[in-house]
């Protein structure tokens, strides 16, 4: 019985795995600049640029987290935030200084909500 219950178990987690939707970096990188477009008021060419930092951030942040042999959760988190501060760095060197300040609140609201999590207690 306890063979047969390990057997769907491990079937049915390996469909999980299966049809979880895929992480599409190119796709979160062009959400990521059309959003901006909008609050920045993004020149075509700012777009084009900093869709090529986002999406380089994108792609090395999807590679940290798939990176099944690095299990230490917080050297993850601290990977994530130096690639993210980085981004954060190549933008503000493209934006304007009008678009700055209107930057400095888009990054401050994206620290606010990865701390929300962290503040809420757990539910068991």
């Amino acid at each position: 019985m306890k063979k047969l219950f390990l057997a769907v178990s491990a079937v049915l987690f390996s469909l999980t795995l299966t049809f979880a939707q895929e992480v599409n970096p190119e796709e979160k990188a062009k959400q990521t600049v059309t959003e901006w477009t909008s609050q920045l008021n993004l020149t075509q060419e700012q777009q084009t640029q900093i869709y090529d930092v986002v999406l380089e951030a994108k792609k090395a942040k999807l590679a940290i987290k798939a990176d099944t042999a690095q299990t230490d959760e917080a050297k993850k988190a601290e990977q994530i935030a130096a690639i993210t501060a980085d981004l954060d760095s190549k933008v503000v060197g493209l934006l304007t200084e009008e678009q700055k300040p209107l930057y400095a609140k888009i990054v401050e609201a994206r620290a606010t909500k990865q701390q929300a999590p962290e503040a809420q207690p757990q539910q068991q």
